[in-house]
């Protein structure tokens, strides 16, 4: 059951519960009344939905978190750009000073190599 994805497992508590519902009598006849069985299931996948409703309403939240980050760090790195560029006006684009805070901005990227020729 590890392995199962949770809309078969959906599905597998729905079958059961139809199964017992549809064979009340025969399982009474033969001493074994489900009828808690069957109330137990349908409440534990009505909390199932809830929790289910809750985890795609916390996804959204996190979407909508995740945009907002993202659209701020987007400000904050425009600003801190313009900055850069306004000491190259004003320092000059040769001045040391704006070579390496243009350099800053390149630190994650992979630099480009000439592979070795033997």
């Amino acid at each position: 059951m590890a392995k199962m994805i949770d809309a078969k497992k959906r599905d597998f508590v729905t079958l059961v519960t139809a199964i017992l519902e549809q064979n009340v009598q025969l399982l009474t006849g033969k001493g074994y009344d489900p009828t808690a069985k069957i109330a137990q299931l349908r409440t534990e996948i009505g909390v199932t939905d809830e929790k289910e409703a809750l985890q795609r309403e916390a996804a959204a939240k996190a979407k909508d978190a995740t945009k907002k980050a993202n659209d701020a760090m987007n400000v904050a790195y425009t600003d801190a750009s313009a900055t850069v560029e306004l000491l190259a006006g004003l320092l000059g684009k040769d001045n040391n000073l704006v070579i390496e805070m243009r350099k800053m901005r390149n630190t994650d990227r992979p630099r480009k190599t000439t592979p070795a020729v033997d």
